[in-house]
């Protein structure tokens, strides 16, 4: 658990939420296929060959490596730090 889920939070509110993330593991962990299947949505879609086509090629490739990167920080947040 990533300490940016409790940080400046009061003691029971920051062990009610450590208790409240361990307990949604399988949420967490649908959520995070859920994600990576979107990522890899994204990624598919840069590999067409029309694409390049696009006049604005360059913006869609920046937008679709932003958004690749928002979902793997939110993997981030939903990971345990127990392996």
């Amino acid at each position: 658990m990533k300490i940016g889920w409790t940080k400046g939070l009061e003691p029971d509110h920051a062990k009610e939420i450590r208790g409240d993330f361990i307990s949604s593991h399988l949420v967490r962990k649908r959520l995070k296929k859920m994600l990576e299947e979107k990522i890899d949505t994204s990624h598919a879609s840069l590999r067409q060959k029309d694409i390049y086509e696009k006049p604005n090629f360059g913006v869609l490739v920046a937008d679709s490596i932003g958004y690749e990167r928002a979902m793997a920080e939110v993997i981030s947040l939903l990971e345990s730090d127990e392996k």
